[in-house]
């Protein structure tokens, strides 16, 4: 159920002007701009806070898709979604979530004919901002505001749509548990289209369980880097994350698609990891903890599982072929191509719209990505060696790859506990199984270190359910 005021909160208007963010199309973002983000999250971190709590902000955006209200009769998880086009949307609000999850009302607008909206008058120095749209008095939509009002500031969010309004109404429970959780990493680990993103939209069990396994996910992310030596906590991933996330809003509200602005955002939250001293690496280990809890927890749960928990698979993805990248400039590279080629293949699968089977693009990509790193390893660590020779590496290196099937560890990583029991001991495991691979060889050319990684990159997947 989209976000909701106390119905004498959410009555009044203030007409104003606007623009469209425009129809959704294929524009690509530009990926140069991610590095940008990264140095904008470090700038914001040391702003003095000049003009942050004197003035008024305003918020552009919007509403392209809305749940309609059940009647009052039916109660509220009988609504049914409807892809409602901006003007069935008269007036929105933007709301303060407060740590309880409550909403309290900031300014007003109306919506426009064509669906945009500008609204004035924020108070500065507000952040848990959110934008709620309505039809006839009624919450139909809501979309999250990353960022902290400033004085004079223009904000963009996001058009609402189903998806955004899941978003707002999980972040909403987020805050009411008090378990942590930011708006920029929910936005991160949920995308959410079509016809599973407005059945989920309309109903509030639905969105319940996005909350619950959010959260899941996002303690197990916290456990599993801790566990692999990166101090990265939630609350230093919520900082490191903020810029990109507005960049993000900025992209879907200038016309990017979802899937462009949303992959923009994966390899930008990537990088912002990355400066906060993770490597690349522990991201893999951590997205594939987080990946495997948070279908655990919606397992049962949702309907919309596995739309659900693609992204969070397409994070440990892109990872994963970051770091075989990275490490296909090394002595190692042929190794590291063949696993970035399949892992590349593997992220245009799961960029197609209509995912059909997330479990099998998953094994299925670790099963080949296994296959061609025993390929590659045989050629670089013992080329030109006999069949006898050649054959024991080859045992070797299955051995190997098997260790680094990170999946397998995580079959029962329902809590972040257990997900931090999972991956202890995971890459020590995989670096003595590449040792005995070497050893068999004879061969001394060749790093452990980087093999090991790549033999992550390959296996290093979550298990989904």
């Amino acid at each position: 159920m989209p976000l909701a005021l106390p119905a004498s909160q959410n009555g009044s208007t203030n007409d104003s002007g606007g623009r469209p963010a425009g129809r959704e199309d294929e524009t690509v973002i530009d990926r140069k701009k991610i590095l940008g983000f990264v140095v904008a999250a470090a700038l914001a971190a040391c702003d003095d806070g000049v003009g942050l709590t004197d003035g008024t902000a305003t918020v552009r955006g919007s509403v392209e898709a809305t749940s309609e209200p059940a009647p009052a009769s039916e109660g509220p998880a009988s609504s049914s979604p409807s892809a409602a086009p901006g003007p069935d949307a008269q007036t929105v609000a933007v709301v303060q979530v407060a740590a309880s999850g409550s909403l309290t009302e900031l300014a007003t607008a109306s919506v426009r004919a064509d669906g945009s909206f500008e609204v004035r008058g924020i108070p500065a120095g507000r952040a848990d901002l959110a934008v709620v749209a309505y039809a006839n008095g009624q919450a139909v939509g809501s979309a999250l505001i990353h960022e902290t009002s400033r004085a004079g500031a223009v904000i963009v969010v996001a058009p609402i749509d189903h998806e955004t309004s899941v978003e707002a109404g999980a972040y909403a429970q987020v805050r009411a548990s008090g378990e942590g959780g930011s708006s920029s990493e929910l936005a991160l680990l949920v995308q959410l289209r079509g016809t599973s993103a407005a059945a989920v939209a309309a109903s509030e069990a639905e969105i319940d369980a996005v909350a619950a396994g959010y959260l899941a996910a996002s303690h197990a992310m916290t456990s599993a880097y801790a566990t692999v030596g990166a101090s990265l906590s939630a609350a230093t991933r919520a900082q490191v994350l903020a810029q990109a996330a507005i960049q993000f809003a900025a992209d879907r509200h200038a016309g990017a698609s979802a899937s462009a602005a949303h992959a923009a955002f994966t390899e930008a939250a990537l990088a912002a990891y990355t400066s906060a001293g993770a490597r690349l690496e522990q991201s893999v280990i951590a997205s594939a903890a987080a990946a495997s809890t948070f279908d655990a927890a919606l397992f049962g749960q949702s309907s919309a599982r596995t739309d659900l928990v693609a992204q969070a698979v397409r994070l440990n993805l892109e990872a994963r072929e970051q770091l075989a990248t990275e490490l296909a400039t090394s002595a190692e590279a042929s190794l590291g191509n063949a696993i970035r080629m399949v892992l590349a293949q593997a992220r245009l699968s799961l960029a197609l719209d209509g995912l059909l089977d997330l479990r099998a693009i998953v094994e299925g990509t670790a099963d080949a990505a296994a296959e061609a790193a025993v390929e590659a390893a045989v050629a670089i660590v013992a080329p030109g060696a006999s069949a006898a020779v050649e054959s024991e590496v080859r045992a070797r290196a299955e051995a190997a790859v098997e260790a680094a099937r990170l999946e397998a560890r995580l079959q029962s990583a329902s809590t972040a506990q257990a997900a931090a029991s999972a991956v202890a001991g995971y890459r020590a495991a995989v670096r003595a199984a590449v040792d005995s691979m070497i050893a068999a060889a004879g061969s001394t050319s060749v790093s452990a270190d980087v093999v090991t990684d790549l033999f992550i990159a390959a296996c290093g997947s979550a298990h989904i359910r």
